[in-house]
């Protein structure tokens, strides 16, 4: 496994606990400080607001850090489809993490805010982060071609899409 590829696992396990953590553990101390009707709350609306509140610094950080790469990233601006996306793969083991922290909050307190529709939605998205994180990593190390040259950008492009057939 390259370094790369450990770096993003490593990203992704410090944000799944980060997001645990925040749950568990800043967003009630947080919450009973700042609002005093969090604590008149049911146990279920307690956990909804934790959830919410992750949810929304999840939003807040994975935001900005789009921003960022949209207007400070350089190789992503030259070229959006092939350029190096680093920082993107970043952003999106940060993403992975949190998503796969939410999901096993969903189904750890399924009665509170258990929905199948966010379930559908995790896996899917997952899934797409999956591919996001590994398809670029298969793709350049793998030589699709008889003759054993490099591929180009165009060849490895369609056969990514012929893969998905």
């Amino acid at each position: 496994m390259d370094p790369f590829s450990q770096l993003i696992l490593l990203i992704s396990v410090v944000s799944f606990c980060t997001f645990q953590w925040l749950f568990h553990s800043v967003s009630p101390w947080a919450s009973s400080r700042t609002s005093p009707g969090f604590l008149k709350l049911t146990h279920k609306q307690k956990i909804e607001w934790n959830s919410r509140t992750v949810s929304t610094l999840h939003a807040l950080l994975v935001g900005l850090f789009c921003l960022y790469i949209l207007f400070f990233d350089e190789a992503v601006n030259q070229d959006p489809v092939w350029g190096d996306p680093t920082l993107v793969k970043i952003n999106v083991s940060i993403t992975t993490g949190y998503l796969i922290s939410d999901l096993l909050l969903i189904f750890y307190y399924w009665r509170a805010i258990g929905d199948k529709f966010f379930v559908i939605h995790h896996l899917a998205a997952l899934y797409a982060y999956y591919y996001v994180l590994v398809s670029s990593l298969l793709s350049h190390n793998r030589t699709c071609r008889q003759d054993g040259k490099e591929t180009t950008k165009s060849e490895q492009w369609w056969f990514q899409v012929c893969s998905w057939c």
